[in-house]
């Protein structure tokens, strides 16, 4: 599927509707380039999940440096950034937490997003979709599936 994303309440918007495509919670490899919009998606989608859920909404920050944050809430998400690693063996996946974090969502319908899921190489992630964001001329467009 592929949606133009002029501003920040279409962002909001798509995460609405995202979330309703993935009610039961998924493992979601996010692709983009740097500054394309990956983590402000996910502070969309657990602003939303709080919403719906009637939680306060925790602060979510990039995990850029420490490659993993762990919110708990209900349901709880899991938000990893890939970027900075190079997960060249299965044992880096367990080392981070990504396979407790995998677990969760097997068991506790979570939400896990993983920034630049491509850096896990051939690791298998068992990714549920794949959402990707880009630049065009009148503002972001995001294709997933």
């Amino acid at each position: 599927m592929k949606r133009d994303l002029k501003d920040l309440a279409d962002l909001q918007q798509f995460a609405c509707e995202f979330l309703n495509h993935y009610p039961k919670g998924g493992v979601f490899g996010l692709k983009g380039g740097l500054g394309a919009g990956k983590t402000t998606f996910v502070k969309a989608c657990v602003a939303e999940l709080c919403r719906r859920h009637q939680q306060a909404v925790p602060r979510v920050v990039s995990p850029s440096f420490v490659v993993h944050q762990q919110y708990e809430m209900k349901p709880p998400v899991d938000h990893f950034d890939f970027y900075r690693l190079e997960l060249s063996t299965a044992e880096s996946l367990i080392e981070i937490g990504y396979w407790e974090a995998f677990d969760r969502f097997s068991h506790h319908g979570a939400f896990v997003f993983v920034e630049w899921p491509e850096k896990a190489g051939q690791q298998g992630l068992r990714l549920t979709a794949e959402v990707s964001f880009d630049f065009s001329s009148k503002g972001r467009v995001v294709h997933w599936g």
